[in-house]
């Protein structure tokens, strides 16, 4: 999950299932992770021990990793599904020509002798 679409599927999955992943040490080992040097792996080794695998979190949890892809996928595709209901709607409400009220209008207010003389 080094991406930024990566991080994002980090932040939609619930908390149980990410706190249900097992990744101690024993598990995933160190020789997958890149960061790492040599020199980290041999203090590793001295300080815990050799694993009893190395792998990757996307390895061991394969298939929880594909149900959650797959939520998230139909997750996706219902906002969008909604989102474009929406735009749709609101597309259609302009096309729709409200005309206003007709309003009669009152007549001209009568001028006096000074609005005649000064046209107003």
């Amino acid at each position: 999950m080094s991406s930024y679409a990566g991080y994002g599927i980090i932040q939609r999955v619930p908390y149980a299932r990410l706190a249900a992943i097992d990744l101690s040490y024993d598990r995933i080992g160190f020789e997958r992770l890149g960061l790492l040097g040599v020199t980290d792996g041999k203090w590793m080794r001295e300080l815990w021990g050799e694993p009893s695998d190395h792998s990757t979190a996307a390895e061991l949890y394969e298939d929880m990793l594909a149900a959650d892809l797959a939520r998230l996928d139909a997750d996706r595709k219902r906002e969008d599904a909604e989102r474009m209901g929406r735009f749709l709607n609101d597309w259609n409400k302009e096309d729709e020509v409200e005309t206003p009220p007709i309003r009669e209008t009152a007549p001209p207010p009568r001028r006096g002798l000074l609005g005649w003389l000064f046209r107003r």
